[in-house]
C-alpha cells in the first residue's frame, strides 16, 4: 500500500471529509469500563462549569475513580457503604469476567435496530483502563487491560450488523500517568501528562488500534500529548483507512502547558471561550466538531456532531430512573434539529456492569429505529436547506432538510394538520404534503410537493 498522507498539517488537510460520515447522521457512543460495576453519580442538572468544585458532584459515572477522591461526595460515601475501603482497581476481576461473557450480538441487534449507522467504542477511559490486550501495558498498573478483546468482539459484531466502527481513547487524561485529583475544567487541562513517556505510550496505542482493528473513525478526548504524534496518528489513520475520519478534541498539551506563566494563562482564558460553547479549541488537524450536552444545535464553521447520554451521564448510573432519561422523542427532536443545522447525533448507551443494556434505554432506541424507519429519507443523506429552522402559522417549530431536488420539513411538535408558513423569502408559495407514513408519532414530516 502506497502512502499518500504525510504527518504534516498541509498533507492532512487535503483528505476530505468521507460522505458516509455526513449521510449516517446517527451513531451509537458506548461507554463500558470498570466505571460500569459501581455505576454511581448523583443526580441532577450538571453543576456549574466554571465552579472551583465542579467535579465533587460530577454527574457523568465514568469519573467515577475521581469524583471518590472528595471525601465529602456523595460518591465517596456511596463507595463506603457498599464497597468499604477496596480501592477502585477491584473492579478489574468482576468486569474483566463480564468481558468474556459479553452479549455483542445483543449490543449490535440494537444499535442497527435504532437506526443509527455507526457506532464509537471506548476503549480507554480516563482511568487508564484498556479494552484489549495491548502490546504495550500500562507501566504503573501491572496487568491494566482486559485479557478478553472487547475491542475486537465490538467491532466484529457491530460491522456484521452493517454498521460503522469507531474508536473512543482518551488522550488527554490517563489518571495512572497523573492521579492527582481533578477538582474543575481548568485542572482538568493542567493535568493532562506530556511528557515523552506518555507521548509514546498514546501514540502506540493509537497505532495499534489502527493495525489490528481499522477504526473508521478516531474519537480522541480532553487532548493529546504532542502536535507531532497527533499529526503521525492522523496520517497512519488516512492511510490505512481512505474513508477515516478525525474529531476535534486533540489540543496539544505540551503547547497548552509549556511556557510562561502568562503565556499558560493567556491559553487557558482562550480555552474557555470555546469551552463555552461546549466544545474544546480545535487542534492542528481535525475532520468534526463534537460539542457536548449543548443545549440547542447551531451551526459550526465545518462537519459537526453532538454528543450526550440519554441521561445525565454517559456510564451507565444505577441511581437514573425512567423520568431522567430523555425520551425517544426528544431525542428525535434533537437529531432533526442537529441535522437541519448540518450536524450528526451521537448518542450514548451506558450497558451495565454485566455487560447488559439497561431496557429503559432500549425502550428509547426501539422507538427511535421504529420513527427512522418510517422518516429516514428526511434524514439519511441529506444536506440543511437554505433554511434551518421555522415557525409554521399554527405555531409549530419546524426543520428543514434536503436531499437531489426533495425538500423535507419536519415538524418537532405533535400534528399533522396543513403545514404552512406566513415568513416570506424562500417558503412562499410552497405546497407541504405529508410524508407517507408519518405522523404516527412526533416529529412530524413533510415533503415539498
Amino acid at each position: 500500500m502506497s502512502l499518500i498522507y504525510g504527518p504534516t498539517i498541509k498533507s492532512l488537510s487535503g483528505h476530505p471529509l468521507p460522505s458516509w460520515f455526513d449521510d449516517a447522521k446517527f451513531g451509537i457512543f458506548i461507554h463500558w469500563g470498570l466505571y460500569s460495576i459501581p455505576a454511581f453519580a448523583p443526580l441532577g442538572a450538571h453543576p456549574d462549569p466554571m465552579a472551583p468544585d465542579m467535579m465533587r458532584s460530577n454527574r457523568y459515572a465514568e469519573w467515577y475513580e475521581n469524583t471518590l477522591k472528595f471525601d465529602d461526595s456523595n460518591t465517596a460515601s456511596f463507595h463506603r457503604t457498599h464497597y468499604g475501603d477496596a480501592p477502585y482497581s477491584d473492579f478489574a476481576k468482576p468486569f474483566e469476567a463480564a468481558a468474556a461473557a459479553l452479549p455483542v450480538a445483543d449490543w449490535a441487534d440494537a444499535f442497527r435496530d435504532s437506526g443509527a449507522r455507526y457506532v464509537t467504542l471506548v476503549t480507554k477511559h480516563h482511568d487508564g483502563y484498556l479494552l484489549w490486550p495491548s502490546r504495550h501495558p500500562n507501566p504503573f498498573r501491572s496487568g491494566w487491560q482486559s485479557p478478553t478483546d472487547v475491542v475486537s468482539k465490538v467491532a466484529s459484531a457491530v460491522r456484521a450488523a452493517g454498521l460503522r466502527f469507531g474508536t473512543y481513547y482518551s488522550g488527554g487524561l490517563d489518571w495512572t500517568f497523573n492521579p492527582d485529583r481533578v477538582d474543575n475544567l481548568a485542572a482538568m487541562f493542567a493535568s493532562m501528562p506530556h511528557d515523552d513517556g506518555y507521548d509514546d505510550y498514546c501514540r502506540d496505542h493509537y497505532l495499534e488500534l489502527i493495525a489490528n482493528y481499522q477504526p473508521d473513525y478516531l474519537w480522541n478526548d480532553i487532548g493529546f500529548p504532542t502536535e507531532a504524534s497527533m499529526l503521525e496518528v492522523c496520517a497512519a489513520h488516512y492511510n490505512a483507512n481512505a474513508d477515516g475520519l478525525v474529531n476535534d478534541r486533540w489540543l496539544a498539551a505540551r503547547d497548552l502547558l509549556d511556557g510562561s506563566d502568562a503565556d499558560r494563562t493567556a491559553r487557558m482564558r482562550a480555552m474557555f471561550g470555546y469551552l463555552k460553547q461546549h466544545r474544546v479549541p480545535p487542534p492542528a488537524h481535525y475532520d468534526v466538531i463534537t460539542p457536548e450536552y449543548a443545549p440547542a444545535a447551531t451551526s459550526f464553521e465545518k462537519k459537526w456532531e453532538a454528543t450526550r447520554g440519554i441521561g445525565s451521564s454517559f456510564g451507565y448510573n444505577r441511581q437514573e430512573a425512567d423520568t431522567d432519561l430523555m425520551s425517544a422523542d426528544a431525542i428525535l427532536r434533537q437529531l432533526v434539529d442537529c441535522v437541519a443545522h448540518g450536524g450528526n447525533l451521537l448518542l450514548n448507551v451506558g450497558p451495565r456492569g454485566d455487560g447488559t443494556l439497561c431496557p429503559m434505554q432500549v425502550e428509547r432506541l426501539q422507538a427511535v429505529g421504529a420513527w427512522l424507519k418510517i422518516n429516514g429519507d428526511a434524514i439519511y443523506g441529506t444536506r440543511p436547506w437554505i433554511v434551518a429552522a421555522a415557525r409554521a402559522e399554527d405555531g409549530r417549530n419546524v426543520r428543514f432538510t434536503t436531499r437531489g431536488s426533495d425538500v423535507y420539513a419536519i415538524a418537532l411538535d405533535c400534528g399533522t394538520e396543513p403545514l404552512s408558513f406566513d415568513h416570506g423569502g424562500p417558503l412562499t408559495g410552497i405546497t407541504w404534503k405529508l410524508l407517507p407514513g408519518s405522523g404516527a408519532c412526533s416529529p412530524t414530516v413533510y415533503v415539498r410537493s
